[in-house]
């Protein structure tokens, strides 16, 4: 399937006017998430910039993605069809607010993530939609904030919510919201949200007008043709560089919390020079399982992800980015799964499929793209806090919390090392981690640890970014607690099993771990999987860091020496893996000892020196 492609305009515009209105639809469409996450109370949004914004325009192209979680933002031309092809292109109006989350028909996330659109028009002119969405607080379904496995269907996992409008006309359809807010948890909280983000919206609208005012709307909407226009000839010269061919990967994620066994994604990448062009054929990916399946709208989204970071760092991200990329899958595999499958752990998938998509690129061009990141690994705590009840509702305190610091490196890239803890694929270094007290007030736990772990990373000439050890005791007060006041979700974590692959000769990273003390017995904690955890529990989590990038041997010999010295790399893996010789106590180098080591180690290896 490819993305619908457009015909432009041909006004010449100069390139001053381009700038200029190019710099303003940034902001403009940035200044929307910034209102929103500064404003806005779920802990997901204000907390974590789990967000996305776009601005899309008449013939359902990005003119610019917001700068936050790829994720959320990257397939917005994708997710804003779903929802025009189901309410109707003929029903749009001014001052509509409309709202989908339903996978099968927005067809851009899992349940959680909510797809809010709004029509901005000039005049009677429609000119543009302006796209958001953000893991919402709650869907409802088994436990909150979703990343629950081992569910029968979709209706299990929450509320599917197929294209609708919410405002039509300025006007608040309160029977339809009423309907959706009773099905949720926090239902005032997210109303509060929800409000905030339509009224962001219109402030964004009086933003782009007056940008149309002072340009006029066939210059802005010249200018939009032309920016698209420029990214895709940036690319389709890139890609002409890149050798022709097919490439083939496979990738697994440890299970989808059923089945035990692992769940496999295969993809071949034909690299087009002349054409410019990018096909990636997913057909031979496992058909659809539990929990893991993934939606169309994010599977572009995970590829795009891995082509936008092999191109060069400052290429645009807009349509003509994405429209060099096919995308293709069959039908009922988990990349196109049929309905009512289980979507939910979609996020693990995709991180699946952007390894499949870096793997191949690195067969083509390893120079260009890197290696593989750490995969998410990030418990989610939910429950009741009984010691705290609202006294206005006389309900206990309900709490959601995904706090993101338990994730790894990403991959080293020829000339760089990784960042140490940056986050999962579908993040790209855009979330944000909560301050600890902040976690601390939301939820019973107290943080024991948090420090980075020697050696995690894969190791090269530019090793990964290292992974982090964690643990938090649960501080429930034993005499109120219940099950269910204390539950770990793993939903959303993998790489147990497969660990983030090096480039060019750079090593893996580590697997992740995870468990429970629990009065002195330490109980395996599973990714794709949950638990209770009792007064007294200190849940652990030891993530692996980002493969390296290179041969370890031709790691400057005094970068060696800075990682043992600031605990990255131990000196025993500085001897054995880097040739590098430092005296234990004095921490100096010992030239000659390195060079005979390295011409040592490199002879065994039949490589020359």
């Amino acid at each position: 399937m490819v993305r619908n492609k457009a015909i432009t305009r041909k006004k010449p515009i100069d390139p001053l006017t381009l700038s200029i209105i190019e710099g303003r639809l940034e902001a403009m469409n940035s200044e929307l998430g910034e209102r929103v996450l500064r404003q806005s109370f779920s802990y997901s949004t204000a907390h974590m910039r789990d967000i996305g914004s776009a601005l899309i325009d008449t013939q359902g192209r990005m003119i610019n993605i917001g700068n936050y979680m790829p994720a959320h933002s990257a397939g917005a031309d994708i997710g804003v069809k779903g929802v025009l092809d189901a309410i109707g292109r003929e029903n749009i109006h001014k001052d509509d607010f409309l709202l989908g989350n339903d996978p099968f028909v927005v067809r851009l996330g899992h349940l959680p993530d909510w797809s809010f659109v709004r029509p901005i028009f000039y005049g009677d002119d429609l000119v543009f939609y302006h796209f958001f969405k953000t893991h919402q607080y709650d869907t409802g379904g088994a436990q909150m904030g979703g990343y629950y496995p081992g569910l029968f269907d979709c209706h299990a996992e929450g509320l599917l919510i197929p294209p609708l409008k919410l405002i039509d006309r300025g006007v608040l359809d309160e029977k339809i919201y009423g309907l959706i807010l009773r099905n949720v948890r926090g239902a005032a909280m997210m109303r509060a949200d929800h409000m905030l983000v339509y009224a962001s919206m219109k402030k964004a609208e009086e933003r782009i007008i007056g940008l149309f005012d002072a340009y006029g709307k066939e210059t802005v909407l010249t200018a939009c043709d032309e920016l698209i226009r420029r990214t895709e000839a940036s690319v389709r010269r890139e890609i002409a560089t890149w050798p022709a061919g097919t490439y083939r990967a496979e990738r697994a994620v440890d299970w989808d919390g059923t089945t035990d066994r692992p769940v496999w994604a295969r993809l071949s990448l034909t690299i087009k020079p002349k054409e410019g062009q990018l096909i990636f054929d997913l057909s031979e990916s496992d058909d659809q399982v539990d929990y893991i399946n993934l939606s169309f709208g994010r599977a572009a989204v995970a590829l795009l992800a891995a082509v936008a970071w092999t191109l060069p760092s400052d290429m645009p991200r807009n349509q003509g980015m994405a429209d060099c990329i096919t995308l293709v899958t069959r039908e009922n595999s988990i990349f196109s799964p049929r309905y009512p499958a289980t979507t939910q752990g979609q996020v693990i998938l995709a991180a699946v499929l952007t390894e499949c998509a870096l793997a191949a690129l690195g067969q083509a061009v390893p120079e260009k793209t890197s290696a593989m990141w750490a995969k998410h690994l990030c418990p989610k705590f939910t429950g009741r806090r009984r010691e705290k009840i609202d006294p206005r509702t006389g309900s206990f305190q309900l709490y959601s919390v995904a706090t993101f610091h338990s994730d790894g490196g990403n991959g080293a890239i020829y000339g760089y090392d990784g960042t140490d803890g940056l986050g999962p694929y579908n993040d790209a270094g855009g979330i944000l981690k909560a301050p600890i007290e902040v976690e601390e007030w939301e939820m019973p736990y107290r943080w024991l640890k948090l420090e980075f772990m020697t050696d995690s990373c894969g190791h090269g000439r530019w090793r990964g970014g290292l992974g982090p050890h964690v643990e938090m005791l649960n501080t429930s007060e034993p005499t109120l607690w219940q099950p269910h006041d204390c539950v770990a979700m793993t939903g959303n974590s993998d790489g147990e099993l497969f660990p983030p692959l090096g480039l060019m000769g750079g090593t893996p990273g580590r697997v992740h771990q995870m468990g429970i003390r629990r009065k002195g017995r330490n109980i395996k904690l599973r990714t794709l999987s949950s638990a209770y955890l009792a007064p007294g529990d200190i849940i652990w989590t030891k993530s692996g860091g980002g493969g390296g990038v290179g041969d370890p041997l031709d790691r400057e010999a005094e970068e060696v020496r800075w990682d043992v010295l600031n605990g990255y790399v131990s000196n025993r893996a500085a001897r054995q893996i880097y040739g590098v010789v430092i005296h234990p106590r004095t921490c100096r180098l010992d030239e000659q000892a390195t060079r005979r080591l390295r011409a040592k180690m490199s002879a065994g290896r039949g490589r020359s020196k």
